[in-house]
Order: C-alpha cells, then sequence, then structure tokens
C-alpha cells in the first residue's frame, strides 16, 4: 500500500521532485551533523591562549587602534574576544546614565536606578562627570554622542590584531605574585601537570583527526550531488574547520617553558626580533612571557626644555593614558646640543627631527649616557626614540614566526657543550 502511494504521489508530481526531496533531506542531515561535531567542540572549549589572559587588563592593538581593559572571552568566540574599558575612558559616560534611567523610567525595575546610582558615584569619584550632578539632572538628548564602555574584537578582525600587551608594571602585587608561581610551575611543572598536558594534547589531536575526517568523509558522500549544492557544502566545512583550528604542534609542543625567539611584524609594520618564554599557543596564538618589548616614543623640546605633555608613545591608545617619565634631558655645548639619559632605563634615540630637517641618530644610551645632535635650527625640535618594558605578549600566528630557541634544553646542553668543530 506504501509503495503504491509513493508511486502515485511520483506521478502527481512534477519529473525529479522526489529526487530533489531526497537531496535537500540528505544535505540536511549532513548539516546537523557537522553542527553538531563542531558545536560540542567549540562549546566546551576557548581558545587556550585566551583563557591565561582572560580577566587581566591589556593593551590590544587592532589595526591603527589600540584600547586597554579587561579582556573577556565568549565561549565558541573562534578566538573572538572583548576589552572592556576602565571607568576613567567610558566615551560619553551621561549617555550611559540616561540610558539606564530611561530604562528604570519605562520597566520600573529597580536594578537600572542602582546601577545609574553606583556608576554616578564611581563617575563623581574620577572627575568625569560635575560634583553637584544628579540623576535627576537626566535630559534625554538623542543628538548626544552613544556611550561606548567596550570594543569587540571578532573573529573576523584576527588577521587585523597586531598584538595583546601585559605589561608587568601595572601588576598590583597580588598579580605579581600569581604569576611568579605561575612561572615556577611553567618551569618546573608537577608530574600530574605533565600528565594532563599529555592527556590534552592527546584529546586535541583526537578532535583535529575527527574534523579532518568529518571534511572527506561529507566530501566523499556529496560525490553525487549538484556542484552548487557541493560548492555551498564546502564553504561550510572551510568556515566550521576554520573556527575549530588545529591545536596540537609538536615543534611549539616541546619548546614549552623555553626561550623562544621569533620573528614578528611589529606594530609599526616593521620586522623585528624578539624572545620571550613559551607559555602558550593555540591555532590562533603565541603567548610569550618576559619579553622586552620595544615601545616607540616621541618628546619635544624648545630649547632646553620639554614641552608640557611629553613625552608620550607614539601610539594612540583608547581607554588608558600610558605616563612615561622624562627620559631626556638637552644641555648646550660649544657645538650644539647634547641628548642625555636622565632615567634609569636603557633608551635608543633613533632621530632628532625639526621643521624642514632630521638628523638619523640610531644610539643607544645607557643611564647617563649622551649623545650630540648639533644645534636644529629654530631652537624647538622633536626626538624620537624607543624605550623597554617587560610584557607578556601574545601575537596572532599570522603575524609571528618561530625562528628556534634561545636556549639548548637542559638534558640536550651537556652533549652539545662536550662537541667539537671539525677541522678541515
Amino acid at each position: 500500500m506504501c509503495l503504491q502511494d509513493l508511486t502515485s504521489l511520483e506521478q502527481l508530481l512534477p519529473p525529479g521532485t522526489i529526487s530533489l526531496i531526497y537531496t535537500l533531506a540528505y544535505l540536511v542531515a549532513i548539516a546537523a551533523a557537522l553542527s553538531i561535531i563542531y558545536g560540542i567542540a567549540e562549546w566546551f572549549s576557548k581558545d587556550r591562549v585566551l583563557k591565561i589572559i582572560e580577566g587581566r587588563r591589556a593593551l590590544v592593538v587592532v589595526g591603527d587602534e589600540a584600547f586597554y581593559g579587561k579582556v573577556a572571552i565568549p565561549p565558541r568566540g573562534g578566538g573572538g574576544f572583548e576589552v572592556y574599558f576602565p571607568p576613567e575612558n567610558v566615551e560619553n559616560p551621561l549617555s550611559l546614565i540616561s540610558f539606564l534611567m530611561r530604562s528604570y523610567g519605562e520597566t520600573g525595575e529597580e536594578k537600572f536606578r542602582r546601577e545609574a546610582e553606583k556608576l554616578l558615584r564611581e563617575f563623581k569619584a574620577r572627575g568625569l562627570v560635575p560634583q553637584d550632578f544628579e540623576l535627576n539632572h537626566v535630559r534625554h538628548d538623542p543628538w548626544q554622542p552613544p556611550s561606548l564602555v567596550s570594543r569587540k574584537v571578532y573573529a573576523s578582525e584576527l588577521g587585523n590584531l597586531k598584538a595583546i600587551m601585559l605589561f608587568r608594571d601595572f601588576l598590583e602585587e597580588k598579580e605579581v605574585e600569581k604569576r611568579r608561581k605561575e612561572l615556577r610551575r611553567l618551569f618546573h611543572p608537577s608530574p600530574l601537570r605533565v600528565l594532563a598536558r599529555k592527556i590534552y594534547n592527546a584529546l586535541a589531536f583526537v578532535k583535529d583527526k575527527l574534523a579532518s575526517l568529518t571534511v572527506k568523509t561529507t566530501s566523499t558522500l556529496a560525490t553525487p550531488l549538484a556542484p552548487e549544492l557541493k560548492k555551498g557544502l564546502a564553504e561550510m566545512e572551510k568556515k566550521a574547520i576554520g573556527v575549530v583550528g588545529a591545536t596540537y604542534d609538536p615543534f611549539l609542543e616541546n619548546s614549552i617553558g623555553r626561550l623562544l625567539t621569533v620573528r614578528v611584524t611589529d606594530i609599526d609594520g616593521e620586522e623585528k626580533m624578539y624572545q620571550g618564554i613559551l607559555r602558550e599557543y593555540s591555532s590562533n596564538y603565541l603567548l610569550l612571557y618576559d619579553v622586552s618589548y620595544r615601545l616607540q616614543a616621541i618628546t619635544r623640546f624648545k630649547g632646553c626644555s620639554e614641552e608640557p605633555g611629553y613625552p608620550r608613545l607614539a601610539l594612540r591608545i583608547h581607554g588608558f593614558k600610558f605616563r612615561l617619565p622624562s627620559h631626556l634631558k638637552v644641555e648646550k655645548e660649544k657645538d650644539g646640543l647634547v641628548l642625555e639619559n636622565i632615567s634609569n632605563e636603557v633608551i635608543k634615540i633613533e632621530s632628532v627631527k625639526w621643521e624642514g630637517g632630521e638628523l638619523k641618530v640610531g644610539r643607544v644610551l645607557r643611564p647617563g649616557e649622551r649623545v650630540a645632535i648639533g644645534a636644529p635650527p629654530g631652537g624647538s625640535f622633536t626626538a624620537e626614540y624607543e624605550v623597554s618594558k617587560t610584557v607578556d605578549i601574545v601575537w596572532p600566528r599570522n603575524k609571528v614566526k618561530v625562528v628556534g630557541l634561545g636556549e639548548y634544553p637542559p638534558k640536550l646542553l651537556p652533549e652539545v657543550i662536550s662537541q667539537k668543530l671539525p677541522s678541515f
């Protein structure tokens, strides 16, 4: 009876309709299987590099923008994250207060009023709004610029992400102690941690192989489909695999806790070499600790006096004012002017510029050292220099190339030392 009904249905429908229904059902089944596999994989895993810096304050450089704040990692973010600005640098705080009070008026929910009161107290304490401003002064203004408290960095923007930097100078005492313990565990992992790491990598390896096998299987099953359908399925697979990514890398795994030398496309676009302790890696990122990172700074002098507002970083940072101490002073000598490093840090003078001219210096100055710069005409000039800060830094994998180890593995050191160069 069922076969007769099916035959009758085929006769009633246009030619090829039943075949199309089977094809659609087939595609739905494949899509459901892929969604389940990759959904489970992402649901239980965040990027393992980002998990380490989650909740910490960092400087994030995306394109020509830089943001400072607390890093938050959403589940299944595909390597994306969000940066929450500190209260001092919330854009247009009164717009935020206005929104909360309007929400309170529309819903009667006390939570909106309490949040508005709390934020207003904080904004007053930080001098962001007048001290005599009260909630009943709030007026809705559609032409007022909107508030902004965070910056979302999507997975699609990772190609434009340049670095995530965590400055050691900005750590609180409890954070310093926590980091010290973390480094000890990194250098001397317990047997339990070693075992846990091996299990994690084994599961990651299985996940990578499963993803690869799924692609091969669906590609084989999709062979009889129309070219347009196969193309759509291939694009879906590519997107899903791109999100999951390969996790295990044997060349990096044996370098965890070791000094690593890398070549980086830096935030200024130049290729530079850096060293740091490899803390962790993922398909998207590389995390190195204790990197002596070189920041570009600028200062301006009028005669022998440093102008107000200087020195400052060449990089404009949203959400944070990076205050630099004075590193240089100018003194007159017979043949012109001399720059002296008056700080306790080693700096590198790149150049001295004035209107219509420039002097390339390229000189490293240790504390107390000096360099002659001639006599810039007009009495005003700008000095561009680099200052080094110790940072824990996350680089996107597409911006960094691992060159090799910067130290010998302890097990290999005795053998290497005993070697002698062959003589010809």
